[in-house]
């Protein structure tokens, strides 16, 4: 049998989450790599819109083909933050995260689009979403691939007026602008 790769198993979890009736969009690398010059990762991060109720829906919807805590699902939805999804035959991995509750990430949720990726149909954060998540997540990590990667996608002509109102909310304008000198 041949192995599955990253984009087998994103085609399937999509496939899955649409099936199930959950809301959920691509994010970091991999939706980076549909935006920008794409560079390698083995990272599959979701973002799904969840409550309580929807615990034992999602953890039905894989555990015949995924490793899924029902106890770390919960966890994550009560704190909204995130758990891991494993692929049992191929060993990769998921990352879902639980959508969090404030103004600006449920702004980010309502503006993912639907497209076609690597022959997937599925949902994606918008291009200037991604990159005030990555400039979010720079802050606090300091990485330098995070920088390269928001570069990266400031060269594809995103909508600078957005990015300009939602940077200075988040309190992110500066490393923005420093990001675009």
């Amino acid at each position: 049998m041949d192995s599955l790769t990253e984009l087998d198993i994103l085609e399937d979890v999509a496939k899955r989450l649409t099936d199930a009736g959950f809301s959920y969009m691509l994010t970091g690398s991999m939706a980076m790599n549909y935006y920008a010059e794409p560079r390698m990762t083995r990272d599959i991060d979701l973002v799904i819109a969840l409550k309580v109720e929807d615990a034992t829906r999602l953890i039905d919807t894989f555990s015949d083909t995924y490793y899924i805590s029902d106890v770390a699902v919960t966890d994550a939805i009560q704190d909204l933050s995130m758990f891991n999804l494993i692929h049992l035959d191929s060993v990769v991995k998921v990352d879902i995260i639980v959508r969090k509750a404030d103004e600006y990430r449920h702004n980010e949720f309502e503006r993912r689009i639907q497209i076609e990726f690597a022959g997937i149909k599925l949902w994606i954060v918008s291009k200037e979403d991604l990159i005030l998540s990555k400039i979010i997540w720079s802050k606090d990590t300091g990485s330098g691939l995070q920088s390269r990667d928001i570069k990266n996608l400031l060269a594809t002509q995103p909508d600078e007026k957005y990015l300009h109102l939602w940077a200075e909310k988040l309190g992110v304008l500066t490393i923005l602008e420093n990001l675009k000198a």
